[in-house]
């Protein structure tokens, strides 16, 4: 009973330990492992420790540094320098927090271990299917997170005792994950119909169900299929992913789980909140705001999530109208007129009085869609947001599914789905005439609008290919080889390289080095 309880506790907290540390984390025989996830209660405590993990590496440690290249930004103030310019293409991010892919691995470790003992533990089939489901979901999760930061990564199939392993093509990765998201929809219930063990409902949309890993499925096969132009193997049809993001998309939308909120102010005020009837996945933050609390200095953007470098009036107690015109990113007011113009109502919810401030702050807009600031007045700094970390909402699933089919020849499918978003802003429907009749350019100028500041345009550029021409500096002179070297991702942190002898910088990292 000792040892189990011993072994579930390293299961749980395997974030204690430190990321310069090799990853050979449960070093317990199999004998311990099946003793100690037995019940019910243990398979949930270990789902818990995995959820965790995504928790404490992707939002309270993770290097956001992917996030902040796909900022939208009309302006960089003149003093900012390094990487803070959006030209992470250039060497000043070998400086930068770019060790924390333990974390990750950390994460499939946890998962792999559930995954190795659930179809032996005494269970019910609908017990076995959800906890296997939730652990294939965060595992499938953390490549997709992998991939899209480092792009090529070691792939982990069923060891929780890693060893020395070297780096898989990404796109080999995807395909593996994207097993493991399939299987995962196949067996878990939908959100409102899955209980714990105790037979209650789910309180929260931090636990994964059927819509969540549809989320999941369809993010992978578009990634996979929208990123084959610079995938090492490209003997793989990418209109069968297409098909299949569709389908994972459609699946979510007419589940009847989910539903829009009724406009663009709730969606501020409840959507990126907490529970809202429009999330399908979130991390809980609210209430530990504090936890993800930085310094003031320039290191500190770095770990920004992708709204926070906007955001300062009226949030700041110690700021005012003008002061947008000292900030680092800007946004002009010109810029959010064209954008939500004939009475969308994104403008007056996404930003602060854009027009009554406008001349204060020199022609800038003062961000105002995430309201639940948490600052620190003793301080002088932002702690962080009381609010969740929603990963995906139905308004992304519907723009992403617009996108499928706008790539699959659905014109008038993917028309139904932009102006459904639309609609719920009150702004004009779509016209044929707009962005010269490109329609998949059109879908992916909505969802930079709709979903500004959530972290999906970086990820969203590389996978329509936009590269040269929708980032700054360095990216709009990136060739083709510099793109399949892998110049769109992190370069590896040097914890990544102890006690593996066989590790191997991405290459156009290795040539900057």
């Amino acid at each position: 009973m000792v040892m189990r309880i011993v072994v579930l506790l390293l299961i749980l907290g395997w974030c204690v330990v430190g990321c310069d540390d090799q990853l050979d984390v449960l070093p317990e025989n199999s004998l311990t492992l099946n003793n100690a996830l037995t019940t019910p209660q243990d398979f949930e405590s270990a789902i818990a420790g995995v959820e965790q993990e995504l928790r404490q590496t992707c939002i309270m440690n993770d290097p956001l540094v992917q996030e902040q290249k796909g900022f939208y930004v009309d302006e960089i103030a003149d003093w900012v320098t390094g990487g803070c310019t959006n030209d992470y293409t250039s060497e000043e991010i070998v400086n930068y927090n770019t060790n924390h892919w333990q974390g990750y691995y950390l994460g499939i470790a946890k998962a792999n271990a559930i995954l190795n003992r659930v179809d032996d533990a005494s269970l019910s089939r609908e017990r076995r299917n959800i906890y296997k489901g939730q652990a294939l979901f965060f595992k499938a999760m953390f490549y997709l997170r992998l991939v899209q930061r480092w792009g090529d990564c070691m792939l982990v199939k069923d060891d929780v005792i890693f060893k020395p392993t070297a780096k898989s093509p990404w796109d080999e990765v995807a395909a593996y994950a994207i097993e493991l998201a399939r299987e995962a929809v196949d067996i878990l219930p939908e959100f409102d119909k899955m209980t714990n063990w105790k037979g209650e409902n789910y309180a929260n949309k931090a636990t994964p169900g059927k819509g969540t890993a549809n989320a999941l499925y369809a993010y992978l096969c578009a990634w996979r299929a929208g990123c084959k132009y610079f995938a090492s193997d490209q003997d793989y049809n990418e209109k069968v992913l297409w098909e299949e993001a569709e389908k994972a998309c459609s699946g979510i939308i007419g589940s009847g789980v989910y539903s829009l909120e009724p406009n663009p102010e709730a969606v501020c005020t409840r959507g990126l909140v907490e529970n809202s009837p429009e999330s399908i996945y979130e991390t809980i933050n609210r209430g530990f705001e504090y936890e993800l609390s930085f310094s003031s200095d320039m290191m500190a953007l770095v770990k920004l999530l992708a709204y926070e470098v906007y955001m300062n009036y009226p949030f700041n107690p110690f700021a005012n109208e003008e002061s947008i015109k000292h900030g680092a990113y800007k946004i002009k007011v010109a810029t959010v007129n064209k954008w939500f113009a004939n009475g969308d109502s994104r403008k007056e919810a996404y930003f602060y009085k854009v027009d009554e401030l406008a001349e204060k702050a020199g022609g800038s807009a003062h961000v105002y869609k995430y309201r639940e600031a948490v600052f620190d007045k003793d301080m002088g700094y932002m702690c962080g947001l009381n609010q969740n970390r929603v990963w995906w909402r139905l308004a992304d699933i519907y723009l992403l599914r617009a996108e499928c089919r706008a790539r699959l020849g659905d014109t008038e499918g993917a028309i139904v789905d932009l102006n459904e978003i639309r609609r719920r802003a009150g702004a004009k429907s779509y016209d044929s005439s707009e962005d010269n009749g490109d329609l998949r350019y059109t879908v992916f100028l909505e969802r930079q609008k709709e979903l500004l500041l959530e972290g999906h345009r970086y990820f969203d550029v590389i996978r329509n290919g936009y590269v040269n021409t929708e980032l700054k500096g360095k990216f709009r002179t990136l060739s083709e080889q510099d793109i399949k070297d892998g110049a769109l991702f992190m370069c590896i942190g040097s914890s990544a390289f102890s006690n593996n002898p066989l590790m191997r910088q991405n290459v156009y990292w290795f040539r900057r080095m």
